[in-house]
Formats: C-alpha cells, sequence, structure tokens
C-alpha cells in the first residue's frame, strides 16, 4: 500500500483557497466581530448543547473515559473529525483499547450526537488568543474537502486534536504535548498503562515494581505477582522508553486538584518509600492520582474488570503461586 500522506500535503493542495480570500467573494469572507468573540466561548454540558450555543468553526473537546476526542463544527448538528477505522469505544460505549493501535485514520462527517453519544463535552476553540483562527470560509471549505480522505495516525502525532487544529489554525498544535510539574503522564506499554507524575526539570515521581524494567510482556505478568513497590524520581526518557505517552489530568473536570506545592512536595517525599503494590488497588495509577486529587482510583482496573482480564489474570497468579508452594514442600 501507498504510503500515507500528511494532513499538511492535503492543506497545500488547497491553498489556492487563500488567494480568492483576499478578493472578498461573498462566499469567501472572514470571520466578523461577533465570531471572533465567540473564540473564548466555554460551555461544560452532559448533553447536547443548544442550537444557539455552537457556531461552524467551533472546535469540539469530547470527553471520553481515558481521553479527549475531538471535532469541528460545521453547521447543522454535523462535525468533522479524524477517526481510526476501530474507533476510539465498543458498541457497548466501553473504550477501545485498540484505538491506540492503528497507523491510519479517515476524515470523517457525522452527526454531533452520534460522535458524542453519552459523554460530556464543551466548545473550547483554546488558542485563539495567541494563534489568530483562519478565515471561517477556508476553515469549512479544507474541512469538506478532506472528508472520506484517509490519513496516517500515531496516539501522539498526527492525531484526531492535530487534525481539528490544523483546519482551525492553520498549523499543528496540541496542548497535549506541553507538560508543566503536576501534570499526569500516561505510558502506553504494549499490554498496560504505566502512570508517572511530571515533576519538572525533566524527572518524574512514580510507583514501580520491580519487574517494571523488563519487557512489557514479561512486566504486565510479574506485575500480578508483585506485592511490593518503590516510588522512584526517573528522567521522563528513561521510564516512557520508546513507548508512546500523553499528558493525561483526565478528572480534572470532576475533582478538585490539589494545590501544586502540596503535590510536588508529597511526591518527593515519598522517593525511596518501599511501599504495598497490589494490582487492582494500589498499583502506579492509584499512586498518582492520589497525589494529584488526593483520590486513589483506577480506570483502567475498573475497564478490566469489566472484560474479564483481571480475574483472568489473577487466576494465573494463583496457579503460580500455587506451584512455587509445591515445589517449596518437596525439597523440605
Amino acid at each position: 500500500m501507498a504510503s500515507l500522506r500528511p494532513l499538511s500535503d492535503f492543506m497545500d493542495e488547497l491553498c489556492p483557497l487563500e488567494a480568492d480570500t483576499e478578493n472578498n467573494t461573498p462566499s469567501l469572507v472572514k470571520m466578523n466581530d461577533e465570531e471572533q468573540n465567540h473564540s473564548a466561548f466555554f460551555i461544560r454540558v452532559k448533553n447536547p448543547a443548544e442550537r444557539d450555543e455552537l457556531k461552524p468553526g467551533d472546535l469540539i473537546e469530547i470527553f471520553r473515559s481515558s481521553c479527549q476526542h475531538w471535532a469541528l463544527y460545521i453547521g447543522d448538528r454535523k462535525v468533522v473529525h479524524l477517526a481510526t477505522e476501530c474507533g476510539d469505544h465498543l458498541p457497548d460505549g466501553t473504550p477501545n483499547a485498540l484505538a491506540v493501535l492503528p497507523d491510519r485514520a479517515y476524515v470523517k462527517k457525522d452527526w454531533l450526537e452520534d460522535v458524542v453519544r453519552k459523554d460530556r463535552y464543551r466548545v473550547n476553540n483554546k488558542h485563539d488568543e495567541t494563534q489568530p483562527p483562519l478565515p471561517l470560509a477556508k476553515i469549512l471549505w479544507q474541512a469538506e474537502e478532506l472528508v472520506g480522505k484517509e490519513m496516517p495516525y500515531t496516539f501522539n502525532s498526527p492525531n484526531c486534536e492535530h487534525f481539528v487544529m490544523e483546519l482551525r489554525y492553520g498549523a499543528e498544535m496540541n496542548e497535549q504535548d506541553e507538560i508543566k510539574p503536576g501534570d499526569l503522564i500516561e505510558i502506553f506499554r504494549s499490554c498496560y498503562q504505566h502512570w508517572a507524575i511530571y515533576v519538572g526539570e525533566g524527572k518524574v515521581v512514580h510507583l514501580a515494581p520491580e519487574c517494571d524494567r523488563l519487557a512489557n510482556g514479561a512486566a504486565s505478568v510479574l506485575a500480578v505477582l508483585s506485592d511490593r513497590a518503590y516510588v522512584k524520581k526517573d528522567w521522563l526518557d528513561v521510564v516512557v522508553r520508546k513507548d508512546q505517552f500523553r499528558v493525561n489530568n483526565k478528572h480534572d473536570l470532576t475533582i478538585p486538584v490539589l494545590p501544586l506545592a502540596k503535590i510536588l512536595q508529597r511526591a518527593e517525599e515519598l522517593v525511596g518509600r518501599e511501599m504495598p503494590y497490589n494490582l487492582t488497588s494500589h498499583n502506579c495509577e492509584h499512586f498518582v492520582m492520589d497525589l494529584r486529587y488526593g483520590v486513589a482510583m483506577s480506570d483502567q482496573v475498573t475497564e478490566a474488570i469489566a472484560v474479564g482480564t483481571i480475574g483472568m489474570m489473577g487466576v494465573a497468579a494463583a496457579m503460580i503461586r500455587s506451584a512455587a508452594k509445591r515445589r517449596k514442600h518437596r525439597y523440605e
């Protein structure tokens, strides 16, 4: 299959419109004052917004359980968005772990309600104060022209957020790449997600069983057997290795964040300590959530229990422990 072309290539082909916008033709008008003021419009809703709350060209941020999906509103309750073939959710609404694996995606035009489903969403034209939006007509024209196109896709870049940012602003922008002290870092190992908290100067604090230094598959199996772990302070690059990662402060909208000074102080004080480790009640995600929000929780445990993964791993772990005990008694 021929290599996929990046979004910038498609944008270059659409550039002739830029010259036309200078002619001030009726079909290509720049945003008026009302539209510019709307750039700061910010809503948080649980149900679809009223029709007059959304304007063509708005960026829609949709809060899935473990990530944010982005779309561009084009009017008439429809959006254009970049979506992987497998989708980011399964038919029953649970997150689709395979969504991070595809290397290609398609530009789709769908009803807003079909894309949002039962998730919360908001208008978030977050860069309007620092990056002037393109003329509205150009934003909408480019979006329509790209519908149906196949594009390269990675979880870090390019992804659905890069896609809509480039449509609105004409340049790839992704706030998830900007890491600040206190941010939670989600690292995608082959079989699970490892979590860390960024403490500045390129370093993170994280809870790691000894097996985390092993290859991904072995680590995920041995983590089930581990009952102790250590709080470590390492370089972000060392912890991430060659895996993909992202900033994911996913509970900020529903749980108050602790003061930054307290987050960082607690993280530093715990470095070097040995702590109990349990895959279902005290893992690396519980650890960083407790640091940022004061509440220990783990969505990946909840999701794994829902599909039976934890149960199967627990049975395997019990069998391994039982075999080890039998060998021990045999030689005593």
